[in-house]
């Protein structure tokens, strides 16, 4: 059984909360209505956190069972949407029999789909999902910047933070220290740093974040909300 302690210690949830995950009973009605089995690494998500907003809907969004999963016309089963509905992923039909199967990518359209890899897992997927969102608004304490970022800066990240290879890639590439916070950078076909994104649930560890950091500009921090 997959264990999700790299989310669940991200976004500091108590062991006593268990409140967040759906029923087995309308995960069943989803495969009773959809006449397939969901693989098990995303029920077991669907059980065990599917229901906290901060992880699943502060910006991407995980579809609820009722009604929303489903398959797409040329046969993915559909489970994630982008915050604007301009992309979703999903699974392909022929893969739903693996515990723990690929997830593609749909960055074109219902009648002209255009699907990509996006991770060699569901685990590795929903982790993706929960950093991106999570640096997007889910984490209590976030923070990004639109503006070139200083290689210098670039350098000290990768020397002192972790990088999560099993969710990086080129043109976007992921670190944390001890999933205690996470730092997202993104990379043009040059390899410059164009933009970063950071995330914490601890005040500190964000205090620290931002004056170690050593960025100017920051186009948001979390902070701007205390004062609306």
């Amino acid at each position: 059984m997959t264990n999700w302690n790299e989310i669940i210690k991200l976004y500091n949830i108590s062991e006593k909360e268990n409140e967040f995950g759906y029923r087995v009973d309308e995960i069943n009605e989803v495969e009773s209505r959809l006449k397939t089995k969901i693989p098990q690494t995303l029920k077991s998500y669907y059980l065990s956190l599917g229901k906290n907003e901060n992880i699943n809907n502060s910006h991407n969004r995980l579809l609820k069972p009722n009604q929303e999963i489903g398959f797409s016309d040329d046969g993915y089963l559909v489970f994630y949407e982008e915050n604007q509905a301009s992309a979703y992923w999903g699974v392909k039909q022929e893969d739903l029999k693996l515990d723990n199967p690929p997830v593609w990518g749909n960055y074109g359209t219902n009648e002209s789909p255009d699907w990509h890899l996006e991770t060699n897992t569901i685990e590795n997927f929903l982790l993706l999902m929960g950093v991106y969102n999570g640096t997007l608004g889910g984490l209590e304490y976030n923070a990004n910047c639109f503006e070139n970022i200083e290689p210098d800066t670039v350098k000290k990240i990768q020397e002192i933070w972790k990088e999560i290879d099993k969710i990086s890639w080129e043109k976007q590439r992921i670190y944390t220290i001890d999933f205690e916070e996470v730092i997202s950078l993104s990379f043009d076909q040059n390899n410059n740093c164009t933009a970063i994104f950071i995330g914490t649930s601890h005040r500190e560890r964000f205090d620290n974040l931002l004056e170690n950091l050593n960025i100017n500009n920051w186009s948001y921090t979390s902070f701007e909300d205390d004062y609306e």
